[in-house]
């Protein structure tokens, strides 16, 4: 049973088409256990509208219900085609938003990054290890409310049900992901996922690393059409 407390979010590239469908790519963002929307800062891309997600361990029963109540949200939006960024934590959510949403044909591309594939073994306690250095006394109360509800998460046996195209990030010096973990992801995914490996950034490689955002513009953004390339050539 999900209690009965909202599903935050900030859009960052303006409010929703209220005339019919949208025909930009939207992309949901969801972050790390113990983050906020503000990880995402300065995500904006041309022709792709863009939504961080936020949320809370303490929300809901279950990984399952927090993923459910995440789904509606974007499965509400106005355009056809979707796209999904998790980190970390929110790759699990990602992931599992997909499975819920593949069958409606909008979700076009679903990014898993810093994670564990789902095999019910996140090592919960790792990545609050990793990061609770730094944090405040009630920083470190929502990344353990957050860190509580993916232990209880069960996890998915290997068995290719994403069909949903996916990318993998991951960093060669993540101290909570193992690059071996990272691989494995294969075993999860219908088609073999794109595989992106960054040689720095740590676990929150998104804060930093400018190669994240080139990878997800590239991936989501509209190529220019033939004509508008040569008006621009002939201008």
């Amino acid at each position: 049973m999900m209690l009965q407390r909202p599903v935050w979010s900030t859009t960052a590239t303006g409010s929703p088409s209220t005339d019919g469908q949208d025909p930009r790519m939207h992309l949901f963002c969801l972050h790390h256990a113990g983050g906020t929307t503000a990880s995402f800062a300065g995500w904006r891309f041309d022709g792709v509208r863009v939504t961080k997600l936020s949320y809370r361990g303490w929300d809901f029963m279950s990984l399952g219900a927090a993923a459910d109540a995440l789904a509606e949200r974007v499965t509400a939006s106005a355009s056809a085609r979707l796209a999904l960024y998790g980190h970390s934590m929110g790759a699990v959510l990602a992931f599992e938003i997909a499975l819920r949403l593949q069958h409606t044909g909008r979700v076009a591309h679903v990014f898993l990054a810093a994670t564990r594939p789902p095999s019910g073994m996140h090592d919960a306690g790792a990545a609050a290890v990793a990061a609770a250095g730094a944090l405040s006394p009630r920083a470190r109360e929502v990344l353990l409310e957050d860190l509580d509800l993916l232990a209880g998460y069960p996890g998915r046996p290997p068995g290719k049900q994403l069909e949903v195209p996916a990318t993998v990030l991951y960093s060669a010096d993540d101290p909570v992901v193992p690059v071996a973990d990272s691989l494995r992801w294969a075993a999860w995914c219908a088609a073999e996922p794109r595989l992106m490996k960054l040689d720095t950034g740590g676990h929150l490689f998104h804060l930093g690393n400018p190669a994240v955002r080139l990878l997800v513009e590239k991936t989501l953004s509209p190529e220019p059409s033939r004509d508008a390339q040569t008006d621009q050539r002939h201008g």
